[in-house]
């Protein structure tokens, strides 16, 4: 109830006239939020404590929310640095992860594009989503689902980049979070699973999800070519955002 709450109260905030208001998305701290809402409102909390209580456990996910996608903005901006010891573990972790049985004979070389990387050097492919798209791509790769998603990766007719479509799909998230489809699912997780606290580990497990599903829907249109590849996102980010609209808007982990 709460989660269809917050997410009604997301949209009133939306269309509000008030510009406090429709920046709600900006605030992190529900005492702030709650506060500007009952002061525009011309609500006193001390002639209505209950309200001020209810309308702080509403605006809590709200907020949890918008602290979240900061967080991830603020990762997405990491620039991979080869310098930098921890993104080169990383990377190393993902070749690893991905191809246990075969060592990579030098850092920049051409088996790149069997885990699905354009060139020889990974590095360059991360300018879009910066780390947050290495750390998103490496949480996918640990799942089950990571080695089916290589090996789908090489079908003959309907294959495609794994770790590119990965970083497109990061791309696509962030997208749809900022823009607002993709919130509900978290409203809908932050409340079901007990108010609990949104971690950058429900947005890695999101973006697992979005790419299982991603690969799914691309290979059972069966493209013509990989030329068709940006269209088929387009047409996946659609079916996302009527998902959110569903009567449960949320993606489901995958193993």
């Amino acid at each position: 109830v709460v989660s269809t709450q917050s997410t009604a109260i997301e949209r009133c905030l939306a269309l509000s006239s008030c510009p406090e208001l429709q920046s709600f998305k900006t605030v992190t701290d529900t005492r702030t939020l709650a506060s500007t809402v009952m002061r525009v409102k011309g609500i006193k909390p001390e002639r209505d404590p209950e309200f001020a209580a209810r309308i702080s456990i509403i605006l809590n996910p709200i907020c949890q929310l918008n602290q979240l996608i900061e967080t991830a903005v603020r990762e997405r901006r990491e620039v991979y640095d080869r310098e930098n010891s921890e993104h080169e573990a990383l990377l190393m972790e993902l070749w690893d992860t991905l191809q246990p049985d075969n060592p990579l004979p030098a850092r920049v070389c051409e088996e790149w594009d069997i885990i699905g990387f354009q060139g020889t050097d990974p590095a360059t492919d991360f300018r879009g989503m910066g780390v947050f798209g290495l750390r998103c791509l490496l949480h996918y790769a640990k799942k089950e689902c990571g080695k089916s998603g290589l090996s789908a990766s090489h079908h003959p007719q309907f294959g495609f980049s794994l770790a590119i479509t990965s970083i497109n799909i990061t791309s696509l998230m962030i997208q749809l979070l900022e823009t607002g489809p993709l919130r509900s699912h978290f409203l809908y997780k932050c409340v079901t699973g007990g108010s609990r606290t949104l971690t950058l580990t429900d947005l890695y497990e999101l973006n697992a999800s979005l790419l299982h599903s991603f690969i799914k829907f691309y290979q059972d249109r069966k493209p013509a070519c990989i030329m068709e590849f940006n269209t088929h996102k387009a047409a996946f980010g659609e079916v996302v955002a009527e998902q959110m609209v569903s009567e449960k808007p949320c993606y489901d982990p995958v193993k």
